[in-house]
């Protein structure tokens, strides 16, 4: 299904959500302003992983509702432009993702460039910094983790990626080894550490800006795309993260 963009580039839902933890899904829509004419793809290639990461919404809803968390959520494509990017990426508009050309983000002008940066970019991550500074003055002191939820590709550039789940952190560890240890005693899951990005790859970017910044304990989660296929693997898929989440925040907290 290809979405239909809202008039803001994010939304909030369960704003007065009690979890310790807030939850960030950057890449939630594949939606284009029909101004932009479907950046000249088709329907399938707007339905792909290139234009957003399919599945995360749902897993990222289902743990909302599971733990009762804040939700902050992208509502436009990432090929209008990449939130999870600093301003200056050369990957931030791309023209060309994975093997497919973009016809609308090939050579755009630098004032293009600047009108989806003040369009998209900017007022997300405002929303995103609000958003951040609401949820600390109600907590009276008690600071949230931030947990980033998406999903990769089963295949990349003709290569097979056989994880299922990647825990992707820099050097806050505090909820990523814990969660990586209860992700890996799950039977039949696979899951690695700083795969299949890392940090290096600017994927951390988000976090950096509004988590990493404050110092508040962060993890970002990749979930393979094809083992959510529907809403109850979305489900399982939240399950297993609370549950995981939950034993690292307690270790935090020991």
């Amino acid at each position: 299904m290809v979405a239909q963009p809202s008039s803001a580039p994010f939304a909030i839902e369960n704003a007065d959500g009690t979890a310790p933890f807030l939850i960030v899904c950057d890449h939630a829509s594949n939606a284009i302003p029909a101004r932009f004419a479907n950046l000249g793809l088709t329907e399938q290639e707007r339905a792909d992983h290139i234009a957003w990461d399919p599945g995360a919404l749902a897993v990222s809803r289902h743990l909302s509702k599971l733990a009762d968390a804040p939700l902050f959520r992208s509502t436009v494509s990432r090929l209008m432009l990449d939130c999870n990017r600093p301003e200056t990426s050369a990957t931030l508009i791309p023209d060309v993702s994975e093997t497919t050309v973009i016809p609308g983000n090939t050579n755009l002008s630098p004032e293009e460039r600047a009108e989806r940066i003040a369009e998209f970019h900017r007022p997300y991550h405002d929303g995103l910094t609000q958003f951040v500074d609401e949820q600390l003055a109600r907590r009276h002191g008690k600071p949230p983790a931030v947990v980033a939820i998406h999903t990769f590709t089963p295949v990349y550039k003709g290569e097979r990626r056989d994880l299922e789940i990647g825990v992707l952190f820099d050097k806050d560890t505090r909820l990523a080894l814990p969660m990586l240890d209860d992700l890996k005693s799950l039977a039949g899951v696979d899951a690695r550490a700083n795969e299949p990005y890392s940090p290096a790859d600017e994927v951390y970017y988000t976090l950096d800006r509004h988590a990493v910044a404050r110092g508040l304990a962060n993890v970002m989660i990749e979930i393979r795309n094809d083992t959510i296929p529907g809403e109850a693997e979305a489900n399982i898929w939240a399950k297993r993260l609370k549950t995981a989440i939950d034993h690292a925040l307690a270790t935090c907290q020991a």
